[in-house]
């Protein structure tokens, strides 16, 4: 953790909070913290800053803010489509993409994606939330990306990809090309929408029907990546290609 990220749930009286959990074991055994001194801190939705250790024990640290600021609007502002990966993999996208500052992450239907990946618990808002949390504390990032899920690939795009969409970006990662994200010509840079396929890749179907709606492929890697690193690599290139 890089920030002790709070809750209104943590909340106790103004300027106060508890906690109880694996962030009260981190100030504890990690920071190796004591009485009296200033963490960083982050306030879910909210300012960041820090806070004063008031009472520490084995299970709870009490924490008084001290200096808040509010934080920095994200620019470009970046969604991200996956095609819904297995569990194991999809707890490491959600942990990256909030580290990296998304704004909302898409998962939607591939025909390479298994069926039952759709029946995972994972995907209840109670059980993929503190992966995104994780991810925010590593990137001191308050804001969690929004997610959401769509079993229709079709019908996706066509609620989604409207006339609203024709002022933002849309890339297509994709194999089949040779033109890398740096030798594109791209007009609008403050907001991008960044598809990534499955393990086993989008099919020729689902690449004409992207392209239909505007988005333009890229070669990500000469490698073939798994899902995680693909989701890493196109976030880094972009922030690259930005800056």
């Amino acid at each position: 953790m890089n920030i002790i990220l709070l809750t209104e749930q943590d909340k106790t009286t103004e300027n106060v909070y508890v906690v109880k959990d694996n962030r009260a074991e981190h100030i504890n055994k990690i920071l190796k913290s004591q009485k009296g001194d200033i963490v960083e801190i982050g306030i879910l939705n909210g300012k960041t800053g820090t806070a004063k250790i008031t009472e520490i024990t084995d299970k709870k640290v009490k924490l008084k803010l001290l200096n808040i600021k509010e934080t920095k609007t994200l620019e470009p502002i970046v969604d991200i489509i996956c095609a819904l990966p297995r569990p194991q993999t999809l707890k490491k996208v959600l942990n990256t993409i909030a580290t990296m500052g998304v704004n909302n992450l898409y998962l939607i239907r591939s025909a390479k994606v298994e069926k039952s990946f759709y029946q995972s618990t994972l995907l209840k808002n109670e059980n993929y939330t503190k992966y995104l949390l994780e991810g925010l504390s590593q990137g001191k990032r308050t804001k969690p990306p929004e997610v959401s899920i769509h079993k229709k690939f079709k019908l996706f795009f066509e609620n989604n990809f409207t006339k609203e969409n024709e002022n933002k970006t849309k890339l297509l990662a994709d194999t089949g090309t040779d033109k890398f994200l740096n030798k594109l010509k791209i007009e609008n840079k403050k907001h991008y929408i960044i598809a990534i396929g499955p393990e086993g890749g989008w099919t020729d179907y689902e690449i004409a029907f992207m392209k239909k709606y505007g988005f333009i492929t890229f070669k990500l890697s000469q490698n073939i990546l798994r899902v995680e690193t693909a989701v890493t690599a196109a976030l880094a290139q972009l922030e690259l290609i930005n800056s």
